[in-house]
């Protein structure tokens, strides 16, 4: 975990590597502070498919997400974006959905990671097992823009493991998945397995969290399992 002086110094050492891009507009924007109070923060939730769960060797084919502001979830500033691959999506379709053919048209990985890169811009990021998404976010962002992504994140799955231990004395044994992370909070099942889909399932999942955790109390970024990713 990068501290806010830490932070600040990275900063500033990748806009000085980034050439004029979307990556460079998002570093030259102002980075939340994780001592900042939750409900005036603003997320965006996020999720990607896939071909694999290798981020050496395997690509995104699409990425979700969502604005979270003001403790609400802004389906009006939702977006879902197919990724084009040349290398096709192998055996992967059986578990999203998506076809080589539904990547045919699709826009390429820049301009994808460029919309996202802009709806991102000073938003702390929420995601479901944040070690994987990140892995990937990481290789596309090195691949577009020749530097990693800086990056606050909010990680619910973490969030939910902590819950469950401080709960049990260290030894919950409960399922982490989303879809059983959610259910414990009387939450609905979403069939449709799509980045979107579970981009909203994650922040409806953050808020039920935070409403758990802290009730109608002020709550702190740094009580959480935040972190700053680079």
């Amino acid at each position: 975990m990068l501290g806010r002086w830490t932070t600040r110094w990275r900063q500033r050492q990748l806009l000085a590597k980034c050439p004029e891009s979307a990556m460079h507009n998002y570093l030259r924007g102002e980075l939340p502070d994780l001592r900042c109070e939750i409900r005036q923060t603003g997320f965006l939730a996020v999720d990607l498919e896939m071909t694999g769960m290798d981020a050496g060797t395997d690509h995104i084919l699409s990425i979700g997400y969502v604005p979270v502001d003001g403790f609400r979830v802004l389906l009006s500033g939702a977006c879902h974006r197919l990724v084009r691959s040349d290398q096709g999506v192998g055996q992967s379709a059986v578990i999203h959905g998506i076809h080589d053919r539904d990547i045919l048209q699709a826009g390429t990985l820049r301009e994808a990671m460029d919309s996202f890169l802009s709806a991102l811009q000073g938003r702390v990021m929420l995601l479901h097992c944040a070690t994987l998404d990140m892995g990937f976010l990481q290789q596309a962002c090195k691949a577009v823009y020749g530097i990693p992504l800086l990056v606050p994140v909010v990680d619910t799955m973490a969030l939910e493991d902590q819950r469950l231990q401080r709960n049990s004395n260290g030894q919950h044994g409960q399922s982490l998945r989303l879809s059983e992370s959610r259910r414990r909070y009387n939450l609905p099942d979403y069939h449709a397995h799509n980045a979107l889909v579970d981009a909203v399932s994650t922040a409806e999942l953050f808020l039920a969290q935070v409403s758990h955790r802290f009730g109608r109390q002020p709550g702190k970024l740094s009580q959480l399992p935040a972190m700053f990713y680079s």
